[in-house]
């Protein structure tokens, strides 16, 4: 069947910064001079409650991608109150003794997320008022969160958090709206960056995914980065007033970082429903010779994540 397009809200689903990963003041959020994680990916993207998911981080330094790094990972099962505005409740946040360590971590969704997290009111305590069930994102989307802790950086400790999608049903509405939702809705897949070139005030290209490329002290250059495709998928949601479904386009928005050199923009992206597939950003290079790593964080607007790393050689 064919849906309306709303205007889409787009999410970007930033992780907890602790000590380590906050930018000086009047820094660009681009430029990385300390310990920082980048981006924290749950795959698959979107799963049900019981369903697995393993998840992985990027940690960033000046030095570059630290790979050799083990974080220590915990599922939240505390909703956040109504008076905190954070991503993640504040109970969330101090490091859970016993918690799973290593480089990556493998978890199931717990039985009771949507209940947790989701559009299942919890169960009413004798006495106590009825606890009203959350609300979805613009996107119909309910999230876990799942805290990362690097305990022993030299900088100190740094937290952050991956938001899980919860696979939850679709609630207050019509049966028929339902079971229609059940047949159109697919789960959320992880968009990917396919390619990155850097292009030359000439127009020439240089293919960063073929290695490191070289160019000139205060060279001003385009990255251009290429989405894979089918990154922005279309999913229906149920529209405001509960009585039909509409189609979203999943909106695209890319995070860049780098350890050198100046960004035009700290993010750039293609809005929901927007035919492009790819985004760019004007970068100009240190005015000295040095190595510069640059990062790459991809996300849509249900969640999603992929994320590149590459190295520049700016030289005389």
């Amino acid at each position: 069947m064919t849906y309306a397009k709303p205007f889409v809200l787009t999410v970007v689903l930033a992780g907890s910064a602790g000590l380590g990963c906050k930018p000086a003041v009047g820094q660009a959020p681009s430029l990385i001079t300390d310990n920082a994680i980048l981006a924290v990916k749950g795959e698959p993207a979107e799963a049900k409650p019981g369903d697995n998911v393993v998840y992985s981080f990027l940690l960033a330094s000046p030095l570059g991608t630290v790979t050799d790094s083990t974080a220590a990972w915990d599922v939240c099962a505390t909703p956040k109150p109504p008076a905190e505005n954070n991503s993640a409740a504040s109970a969330c946040n101090p490091p859970t003794p016993g918690a799973t360590t290593g480089p990556t971590f493998a978890a199931p969704v717990p039985n009771n997320a949507c209940m947790l997290f989701g559009p299942i009111a919890p169960p009413v305590a004798t006495g106590q008022p009825a606890i009203r069930p959350r609300d979805p994102d613009a996107t119909g989307g309910y999230y876990l969160p799942v805290r990362v802790t690097f305990p022993e950086l030299t900088t100190g400790i740094v937290t952050g958090f991956a938001f899980e999608r919860i696979g939850c049903n679709l609630a207050n509405a019509a049966t028929t709206i339902v079971a229609e939702y059940n047949t159109e809705y697919a789960p959320n897949n992880d968009p990917g960056i396919a390619s990155t070139d850097l292009v030359r005030a000439d127009g020439s290209r240089l293919n960063l995914d073929s290695g490191p490329q070289t160019i000139a002290p205060g060279e001003v250059v385009v990255f251009e980065a290429a989405f894979a495709d089918g990154s922005a998928e279309t999913f229906p949601v149920l529209n405001s007033t509960g009585d039909a479904l509409v189609a979203q386009t999943e909106s695209l928005h890319m995070a860049w970082f780098a350890t050198s050199g100046s960004f035009e923009h700290d993010r750039t992206g293609v809005a929901g429903g927007e035919v492009a597939n790819f985004t760019s950003n004007t970068w100009t290079a240190p005015g000295t010779a040095t190595p510069v790593h640059l990062w790459l964080v991809l996300r849509d607007s249900r969640g999603g994540t992929d994320f590149k790393s590459y190295e520049i050689q700016v030289s005389q």
